[in-house]
């Protein structure tokens, strides 16, 4: 099978990107066997310039010597170059770009064959609030984190609400971003902090959410498809001695561990329950991470489905993998043969469609 990877892009989560794509390298250029074959990477620059490298036969290079000798292209020529490359692209963005809904929707417009997704599922997928509310709405073994989700066209009202509503210790994150970037906790909000907030995250999200503080112990769950069977891959549970996992305590090396004991416990099958009733309706493309906080009452709560989870040597999922007995290269071929199964049908379903005739009246 013919690969292209494709990574970067104009996000706060632009350097994980980066380490997950030099990840794949590693493992992809020591891969005992040879039925997946890079071809090209593209690369898509903070600013978001277009890098593009034809490997010929070449190993995968490390993301520094790509940038001294790919090829820069115009951005809008990306749809182009995929499409007349022609091979399975493998996407490695995060966030803008990557989950939100953009690559999905140019792969699907121009049929690109890819790892993208579905562009509904994508765009739903990187609003926290959003997703919050179709989640708890589909699964009623959820307990709601009560929410108020504040925005420019509603800043005065939507502070007013979280001031009214929410009492004691509350977090503040950013609808849009991942990573946990700019998320915060305060014991008590203020009308003077609320607007601080609005202002500090403005330059990267056109809105926020102010939740209730749950205290209890997070949890993940990771989930592969396999056409239309949903794989729930052993639950992790997530120690943090801080209490608060935020984006400095993800990104400090040791500062949080990870277990994945006692699976077949009611908890841990509870969330892989929940997590493949949410990746069933949400219809994830190849794989996924789901995100909860258990309290002290056993009640789940949702926190958000990550459609690209961080995939380096040290991320949780790729650790769920092998748990599981999979690898990389496993979810590459997964996410091909879903393509291909997903293209058949809808091949299917556009000749029935056109086969309708609407008489004109």
């Amino acid at each position: 099978m013919q690969l292209a990877l494709i990574y970067g892009g104009r996000s706060v989560e632009h350097d994980w990107s980066i380490a997950i794509y030099n990840r794949f390298a590693d493992v992809l250029n020591n891969a005992p066997d040879a039925d997946i074959l890079p071809v090209s990477v593209y690369y898509i620059s903070r600013s978001g310039d277009l890098l593009r490298l034809a490997l010929d036969g070449h190993r995968l290079p490390k993301h520094d010597e790509l940038e001294a000798c790919a090829e820069m292209h115009p951005l809008v020529s990306l749809a182009h170059l995929l499409k007349s490359d022609g091979q399975f692209v493998f996407s490695l963005l995060q966030g803008q770009d990557g989950e939100d809904g953009q690559i999905q929707a140019l792969a699907q417009f121009h049929d690109i064959a890819g790892s993208f997704g579905d562009k509904t599922t994508a765009m739903l997928s990187a609003d926290k609030y959003l997703q919050g509310v179709v989640a708890n709405r589909l699964c009623s073994d959820l307990t709601p984190i009560p929410t108020v989700h504040v925005s420019p066209t509603n800043l005065a009202a939507g502070i007013a609400e979280a001031l009214e509503h929410l009492t004691g210790p509350c977090v503040l994150k950013p609808n849009t971003l991942g990573g946990s970037f700019l998320t915060e906790c305060t014991d008590k909000l203020s009308e003077n902090g609320l607007r601080s907030y609005s202002e500090r995250i403005a330059p990267y999200d056109h809105s926020f959410l102010v939740q209730q503080r749950v205290f209890g112990t997070e949890f993940t769950c990771g989930v592969l498809i396999d056409h239309h069977k949903i794989i729930a891959l052993p639950v992790a549970r997530i120690n943090d001695p801080s209490g608060f996992l935020g984006y400095d305590q993800k990104t400090k090396k040791g500062s949080y561990s990870v277990d994945f004991e006692d699976q077949k416990n009611t908890l841990r099958t509870r969330l892989a329950s929940i997590s493949m009733q949410i990746a069933r309706h949400f219809r994830l493309h190849t794989f996924g991470r789901l995100d909860y906080i258990v309290d002290e009452q056993q009640r789940v709560h949702f926190f958000e489905v990550n459609l690209v989870p961080g995939l380096t040597a040290g991320s949780i999922f790729p650790n769920m993998l092998a748990k599981a007995g999979f690898d990389l290269c496993h979810l590459i071929r997964l996410a091909a043969s879903n393509e291909m199964y997903h293209r058949h049908r809808e091949e299917i379903r556009k000749i029935h469609a056109s086969r309708i005739r609407v008489p004109w009246r």
